[in-house]
């Protein structure tokens, strides 16, 4: 028999896939019964699992209106991408001199799969292209605190990548991979830095755009 962690830690690996893929948009109300009947479990692990996730910021939990999809506001979004262009700007500036010519090959290859999900308007390919692509020098910085800092910001607004994976914004963020290409190849840290801090900006506007937020 499962431990009610371990049905806790199931319930919130499915509500969060379903709220990143967009099947559970904000605001929708999330009633303890359902789910456990969906997920074939008691309430118990259900409870434990909305407020697992009600501490990543997945889900807002209101007295006698239970739990709720935590909605995106424009102070989310302005506040992650500005979070996101300091510290993967960072990242990238120490990550240039350490990077091998086997990780940058693997960007690169990233990248294509990236535009050629976007072409065939594949959100599910584009999504795990793209966060593999930062996740490479993002790790290749050698600072352990700073990727899991960033891990752990990217996971919480990971739907983020999804609805901009429905706007022109993922064209711009290919061609501009592939500068930051071009900079790590150079071995130009400084440029590196700027670029990668300039991506997180240009997505920042461009979701702004999407959920109608002033930019």
């Amino acid at each position: 028999m499962e431990s009610s962690h371990t049905l806790r830690e199931k319930v919130a690996d499915a509500l969060r896939e379903d709220i990143v893929r967009g099947d559970l948009p904000s605001g929708t109300r999330l009633q303890e019964i359902e789910i456990s009947i969906k997920y074939k479990t008691s309430r118990t692990p259900v409870r434990e699992a909305f407020r697992l996730l009600e501490s990543e910021g997945f889900l807002l939990i209101k007295p006698r209106r239970g739990a709720i999809v935590a909605p995106i506001t424009e102070k989310d979004v302005r506040e992650f991408y500005e979070m996101k262009a300091i510290l993967e700007g960072y990242a990238a500036r120490c990550a240039t001199p350490k990077l091998t010519n086997s990780d940058i090959e693997r960007m690169a290859e990233l990248n294509r799969v990236l535009k050629d999900c976007y072409e065939k308007s594949d959100v599910a390919g584009m999504v795990p292209a793209h966060n593999e692509f930062h996740q490479i020098f993002v790790q290749a910085s050698g600072n352990e605190q700073l990727s899991n800092l960033i891990e752990g910001l990217v996971r919480r607004f990971q739907r983020y990548r999804i609805a901009l994976s429905h706007t022109n914004a993922i064209a711009q963020s290919i061609e501009s991979h592939e500068l930051i290409l071009e900079a790590f190849r150079a071995r130009d840290a400084e440029k590196a830095a700027y670029l990668v801090s300039q991506n997180s900006e240009q997505g920042s506007a461009a979701l702004m755009s999407k959920l109608k937020f002033a930019a």
